[in-house]
Order: structure tokens, then sequence, then C-alpha cells
């Protein structure tokens, strides 16, 4: 997505998985699938009427979109898959899930904390460790950018109303523009985006020492795929993620959870706290997994 940048691609064996990405001459919206043991913490979440994307952030803890479990029953089934593509491993337990209790589902509002969670019976093994979100000033103010080489991953769909085949795929863009709160970015176009089934799925992005962070997480965009899509940066969800599960994600940020200022105005301050309604955008479709309102959601973005 975006310039077609194939640098990604380089084998870095600096920290986190290795990152692979699209060759020029692969225009497909869902990018292409990953080498063997690549992105081991991108896992399938399988629901019913649908599946999205997820990443494992604790041995038992996948973090996804809300919009992919807000609507779900505590005795619905879900299946978590991780490995290349569906059914390489056996599916991992689901014991619960939840949705962020912020969570506005109105795709027309920036910064709907459309943050969730779903915690396993068993241990996910990542090789190489779980990959970091973004919780310091410096390294936010360093990579979260307007510009910046990011590289997002899922199990969704290659182009729009093409259903997804279950295999995990990469692909590189940039960060092309902020919300006014910084607690979403846009990312994509020209081709390289995330499509249906990857709700919920990683953005990665490499700091200038070449450290891997966690940036961002699939929640939403335009029709038809292609055209770019919103992702939350998971900064904001990690006290409430601490608060439900044992990832222990807060504990490398400041004691009150809200001290990073993310704004991308010259005003600054504390981005977390006080009122969180988000400017309109034009034309946007958030694809609601509803299962029993509106089965087999036709939206666009981003579960299948």
């Amino acid at each position: 997505m975006h310039p077609l940048i194939a640098a990604w691609s380089t084998v870095v064996a600096l920290a986190g998985p290795q990152l692979v990405g699209p060759t020029p001459r692969d225009p497909i919206v869902g990018g292409t699938p990953t080498e063997a043991g690549a992105f081991e913490d991108v896992v399938r979440i399988v629901l019913p009427g649908g599946a999205c994307s997820g990443v494992v952030v604790a041995p038992r803890v996948v973090l996804t979109a809300a919009h992919c479990v807000d609507d779900l029953r505590a005795a619905d089934p879900l299946r978590v898959y991780h490995g290349a593509f569906e059914g390489e491993h056996p599916p991992v337990e689901v014991v619960r899930f939840g949705a962020h209790p912020d969570y506005t589902g109105d795709p027309t509002q920036e910064d709907i904390f459309d943050y969730g969670f779903v915690e396993l019976g068993a241990d996910i093994d990542v090789p190489g460790g779980f990959v970091p979100p973004i919780t310091t000033q410096d390294e936010w103010d360093e990579a979260m950018v307007e510009g910046r080489e990011v590289v997002l991953v899922g199990f969704g769909a290659t182009a729009q109303d093409v259903a997804d085949d279950g295999t995990k795929r990469v692909v590189t863009t940039t960060i092309t523009r902020f919300s006014e709160r910084g607690l979403e970015f846009y990312a994509g176009k020209a081709g390289q985006d995330t499509c249906g089934g990857d709700s919920g799925g990683p953005v990665y992005v490499r700091l200038d020492d070449g450290a891997l962070r966690l940036a961002g997480i699939t929640s939403r965009g335009p029709e038809p795929c292609g055209n770019g899509g919103w992702y939350g940066t998971p900064y904001p969800a990690l006290c409430w993620l601490d608060s439900q599960t044992d990832a222990g994600l807060s504990e490398r940020t400041c004691n009150t959870c809200d001290c990073l200022d993310t704004r991308t105005s010259d005003e600054g301050g504390c981005a977390i706290a006080g009122d969180r309604t988000g400017s309109a955008w034009w034309l946007v479709v958030l694809a609601l997994v509803r299962r029993r309102r509106t089965a087999a959601a036709a939206g666009r973005r981003r579960a299948a």
C-alpha cells in the first residue's frame, strides 16, 4: 500500500518478528502471504458469521477490534488460529472476550476506541517475544509521524467483495494523517490496504534503532478496499486491557495511563482525558460483524 515499498522485505533481526513486504509487481490490496515463521503473533479469530484478525500481546491475551466482539454473547463460539493460515495448527480455546467500554460504534467519528480482547485458555508461544506497543514520548515522537513507513498484517481478503481464504498476508504502506487527538491514524492508499477480515490485526513500525513496535490496530475504512483506512493506537487501551487480563502492558506507561502527548496540534496536552468527540470524515463504512442483527455484514472494514 502507498508507494509499493519493498524495504521491509529485508530480514531485520534486531527485535521482534521479521518484516516481509510485497514486491513492486504485486498490487494486491491484502498484500502477499507471509513467509513461514513470520508474524507468529498475528492470529485469525473465527466468529459466528465472520472472521477478524488479532495480535497476541501476552501469552493468553489477543488484542483485536471492539467491533469484532461487541455484539457477541458470552456463549457464542470463537476459534483462534495461529500460523501462516487457518488450520496450520489446532484452534486455541477461547475463555472470554470483551470490548472497550468507550467504544462508540460510530464510524463517522474519530477516536472511537475500537479496541477489544480475546483471552485464551492456553499459551501461544511467539518466538522472539511479543512486540510491545509504543508507550514512551520519545518513541511516539520518533515513529508516529506522517510519512512513516508501517507494515499491516492480517488474515483478510485481497480485494473488496472477495472472500478471505484464511491466509495471513502482509503489506507495507505509510501513515498519511492523524486524528486531531492523535489516538487514530490513517494509512494506506494506491492499492495497498487492509480489507475484510483484517479488523483487529496489527500495524507495526520500526524505530530508528531497528526495534519493532506495535503502532496500531486495524479499525475501519471507506469502500472499496485500497484507499486506506483508520487504525487505533493501542496506548489508550492499555490500562483497560490490564484491568481485564494479566497482559501487564501498562507497566511501561506512567501511573495514570494518560501521560503520553499524542496530539498533532500545536496545543499539545494530555490526549486521553476529556471529551472524545472526533470529527466526521467522508463515506466511511464500518464492517461490523453483526452476527444476529445484520448477518454476514456487508460493510467494509475489516471483518469478512
